[in-house]
């Protein structure tokens, strides 16, 4: 009987007989991984990499034409390979420390060990200005030009200069950990520097800005987090963590962003309610006060009410609000007064949940009381946690969060995902949008999100950051969420 050879030794006498090539290792990766470079103004170039190319250009973000020469003198910033060093004319780089000029082409050297690696650096300029068509980031990262890591914050323009309101834990929200309620300025959108307020705490997590009366103001907000430096501890409902009760509607007011007034709210009917993101809009003159998020046994949810103030603080209701309309019973859609009428687009029906997005938008004449649907379909999808800016004859919508049709699962059901919107939408009738494609897009460097801080400047549209997906049932913002520190410009027409 023949012996059967075993499987190890078929595979010899076939690897004799034919031969086999080992496979070749695979090369050893080294170098720069990431690249940015920081202006004097304290604006980040993001910078990208072509390992085959061995360029680094700053192609997602130009610079201005006709930069003075000073600008050029930039903060470079990297990561590397590990037991990798990054020089520049022999000597290393300290990442986030070294300057270089980068007015011409720069060479840096990756090396590890006898290996080098050598990248050209290009600073380029933005010659065709893109925030004329599709927008222009013209700062990547917000906190490295002088803006805190804050929580919440919220930007207004007002009189020549941009202002934010931030709510910062630098420490984490412990309840003991310090909280920072301040205010920061810029005069160009891209440096900021912190206001020396007279008084030491300004506004609240959750706080939105207005322009009223020659002022600016800070509206709601609540004390949620950490101690303050009035020692103001979060206000929780029994003093149990995560349980907050806001006390009161805060306001503050200021004739220069400088010097501030700690307001005291007068609502004899005790129509406002819903202190976290409030929408108050100036109408005719008038600020009018539509509700925000409430927190109810630790969670944030939506409230409405209306009502209104010519002075600011003293707040009166507009009338008997139908509780059985679209803005009483859908959290978190986008409100906006555009030609004299009132709309609210999108939302949430319940809670955040695939199936509850709205798609319609809703028209109201007597100050936000009753509410018609003026069209089934606004053009944006089922979306919520946008916002909404214009002029007298156009608006933009930006940011948003909606779910996304995903891959089938094991079983073949279909499965959704919560994501950020990264389109703008226009519209010049306030209830039909269409979202911007072809030039006018966002460039894919724009990251989708939801509660931008949309600012006017003149017919340019200035973004920025946002937020994350919300991280709780009722689409209200937390301390936990993902916050976006880019800005954006980009011109409304």
């Amino acid at each position: 009987m023949k012996k059967l050879l075993s499987v190890t030794a078929l595979l010899c006498v076939m690897l004799a007989i034919f031969g086999c090539d080992k496979p070749e290792p695979e090369p050893e990766v080294f170098g720069v991984l990431t690249f940015s470079l920081t202006m004097p103004s304290g604006q980040t170039l993001q910078c990208v990499v072509d390992q085959d190319a061995k360029t680094i250009v700053n192609s997602s973000d130009p610079v201005e034409p006709g930069l003075p020469a000073s600008q050029y003198i930039m903060k470079i910033n990297y990561t590397a390979t590990v037991d990798t060093d990054i020089k520049l004319d022999g000597a290393s780089i300290e990442s986030g420390v070294t300057t270089a000029d980068f007015s011409a082409p720069v060479t840096i050297v990756a090396v590890k060990g006898d290996k080098e690696i050598s990248y050209t650096v290009t600073v380029i300029e933005d010659a065709n200005d893109a925030s004329l068509t599709s927008g222009k980031r013209v700062n990547s990262d917000m906190t490295g030009s002088g803006f805190p890591a804050a929580a919440w914050f919220d930007v207004a323009f007002f009189k020549g200069e941009f202002f934010a309101i931030t709510s910062s834990y630098p420490e984490g929200t412990a309840d003991e950990n310090p909280a920072n309620y301040e205010v920061y300025k810029s005069a160009d959108g891209i440096a900021w520097t912190k206001v020396e307020t007279n008084i030491p705490v300004v506004g609240a997590f959750g706080a939105r800005l207005a322009v009223f009366n020659d002022k600016l103001w800070s509206f709601g907000g609540g004390y949620l987090y950490g101690s303050d430096a009035n020692g103001i501890g979060p206000e929780l409902m029994w003093g149990m963590a995560g349980f907050f009760d806001i006390g009161a509607f805060y306001i503050f007011s200021s004739p220069d962003g400088e010097n501030w007034t700690q307001e005291t709210a007068v609502d004899e009917s005790e129509v406002v309610s819903g202190y976290v993101d409030s929408r108050i809009l100036n109408i005719n003159n008038k600020l009018n006060y539509f509700g925000g998020m409430a927190t109810v046994f630790g969670s944030m949810q939506k409230t409405y009410n209306v009502a209104s103030s010519t002075d600011g603080f003293t707040w009166t209701p507009v009338g008997e609000v139908d509780r059985a309309s679209a803005a009483a019973t859908i959290g978190c859609g986008a409100m906006y007064a555009f030609k004299g009428t009132l709309y609210l687009a999108g939302g949430f029906k319940n809670f955040v949940s695939p199936g509850y997005g709205q798609t319609a938008v809703y028209s109201s004449t007597d100050g936000g009381l009753t509410w018609t649907e003026a069209t089934a379909d606004g053009g944006f999808g089922a979306m919520w946690n946008m916002r909404v800016i214009g002029t007298d004859d156009v608006l933009y919508m930006v940011g948003g969060e909606y779910y996304e049709n995903g891959e089938p699962d094991a079983e073949g059901n279909s499965t959704q995902s919560l994501t950020t919107s990264n389109k703008i939408y226009r519209s010049t009738d306030g209830v039909n949008w269409t979202a911007l494609d072809g030039e006018n897009a966002l460039p894919d460097t724009y990251v989708g999100r939801s509660r931008p801080c949309l600012v006017a400047d003149g017919d340019m549209l200035w973004i920025f950051g946002g937020r994350g997906n919300c991280t709780g049932y009722y689409g209200g913002p937390s301390a936990e969420d993902q916050i976006i520190f880019d800005t954006w410009k980009k011109k409304i027409k």
